[in-house]
Formats: structure tokens, C-alpha cells, sequence
């Protein structure tokens, strides 16, 4: 449990949502399975992580903003919430359908919660998108994460029990398998790879297996040749390359 009073005072604190957190890395912190069936599950949590992680971040900094910064937390904050937002739409268009053409109603539960929080996340996204500098509260954009929290985790934790791999073998084959994990990682990518590297690798702990690349492309394309675009982002994520905030976000 955190020592930090923000923090402990959080929903990232609460055990309900902490235990949907334990669910999580239960599937992500193993290693790196060599079968595609194992993969979707395993991928999908540590995407689930990033979620966690960067989300917490923006929030922890919300009122530890330097002076003269706010557009580029702000912009941090909405990154944080919108890459939710694309990782549902990009499962709604391509993993969603793909899974359901064998294996009917198998995503209905996660579509179900989808639609839950789709709203407040939509109010929440906006919120970020519009207030100014001298309209910002911390205490209002905390409060707006904490009332989603539970709901959201619960859902990213349910969600890998349905991508589960005997489940995906019953009906798929190694190769199909394969082949709509590919279509899923497509689906998710922004196509800026000087906004999504850095964001991915900094809101993941140093060393672990996600992503996939090339240790040449997360410690030296990330931290140098990607790195500059968004550098002026990068102060607010959870495992930044280079730390210039005089506070941490704290491990949970």
C-alpha cells in the first residue's frame, strides 16, 4: 500500500480495485508465452497495466504541476484517458467481431461493460479536452477517476478471462490465433510512434517483456530518436527515462 496521502486516499489504494489489479498482473507477469493463444491474453494485460500505471500518474500529478505546465500535463492527462478510449474502439472493430465469428457471444460481457462507462469516460475525456489553466481543480479530475476506477478495472480484468487460451483453442487454430493478434495490434496503433513508444515503455516497469520489440528499439529508439516529439509530456508518466519532477508516483 502506498505511503503517499494522495494516494492512500484514492480509489488506486482500495482493495476492491486492487484485487481486479492482482487479476491483472496475475496473466501479464509471467513470461512471454511462445503460443499465439497464449499471447492475446498476455499482451492484452499488459496493455491493461499501461492503463493502470498512467492513469495513476495523471492523477498523482494533478496538483504537482510546475508552473507554466499545465498544457503539457493536461495534454499527458488526456493521452492517459484517450488511450482507454482507443484500446475499447480498436476491440470493438477488430478483436471483438473476429473472436464472436466462432465463438457467439463471448464478448457480450465485455461489450455490456463497454457501454457502462462509455459516458463518464466520454465527460471525462472533455473535461480534460477544455478546461484552462485557471478552471483547473485537481480535487474535480480526481474525483471524476475515482467514481471509474473500480468499473473500469473490473471490466479489464473480466475481459481476460473470455481471451483465456483453452477458450480461444476450442474453436481457433494456432495460426488464426495468431493472425487476429496481429489484427488487434494494428488496430490499436495510433501510427505515431514518436507519441506511442515513449508513452507505452514509460508507463511500464523498466525491464519487463511488453512490448515485444527489439531491446535496441525500447533503449535506444524510445529513449533518443523517439523520445523529443512529445519530450515536453514525458515528466508525468509512471516510469519516466529521464525524471526531472522532484516527486515519484508511488508503487502500489
Amino acid at each position: 500500500m502506498s505511503t503517499d496521502p494522495v494516494i492512500s486516499a484514492s480509489k488506486f489504494s482500495d482493495p476492491a480495485v486492487l484485487a481486479e489489479v492482482a487479476k491483472i498482473r496475475k496473466v501479464a507477469e509471467v513470461p512471454r508465452p511462445a503460443l499465439a493463444s497464449g499471447k492475446t491474453a498476455w499482451a492484452m494485460a499488459w496493455m491493461h497495466l499501461i492503463i493502470w500505471n498512467a492513469w495513476k500518474s495523471a492523477y498523482f500529478y494533478a496538483d504537482k504541476i510546475p508552473e507554466g505546465d499545465f498544457d503539457n500535463y493536461r495534454a499527458y492527462a488526456a493521452l492517459s484517458i484517450k488511450f482507454l478510449v482507443d484500446h475499447h474502439d480498436a476491440e470493438e472493430k477488430t478483436l471483438f467481431p473476429m473472436l464472436e465469428e466462432k465463438i457467439p457471444g463471448s464478448m457480450e460481457k465485455n461489450h455490456h461493460q463497454h457501454e457502462a462507462f462509455l459516458q463518464p469516460l466520454g465527460d471525462l475525456l472533455k473535461y480534460l479536452d477544455t478546461v484552462t489553466v485557471d478552471k483547473w481543480d485537481a480535487a474535480t479530475f480526481r474525483a471524476k477517476v475515482d467514481d471509474l476506477l473500480f468499473p473500469v478495472m473490473e471490466h479489464l480484468a473480466d475481459e481476460l478471462d473470455s481471451l483465456d487460451a483453452e477458450k480461444l483453442t476450442a474453436k481457433f487454430t494456432e495460426d488464426e490465433l495468431q493472425a487476429i493478434n496481429t489484427a488487434t495490434h494494428k488496430a490499436q496503433s495510433t501510427g505515431d510512434s514518436k507519441l506511442e513508444l515513449p508513452f507505452v515503455v514509460q508507463n511500464l516497469p523498466p525491464g519487463c517483456e511488453f512490448p515485444p520489440a527489439p531491446g535496441f528499439v525500447k533503449n535506444i529508439l524510445g529513449p533518443w530518436m523517439f523520445y523529443w516529439k512529445y519530450a515536453r509530456l514525458w515528466k508525468y508518466t509512471a516510469y519516466p527515462w529521464k525524471q526531472t519532477l522532484p516527486t515519484t508516483v508511488p508503487a502500489l
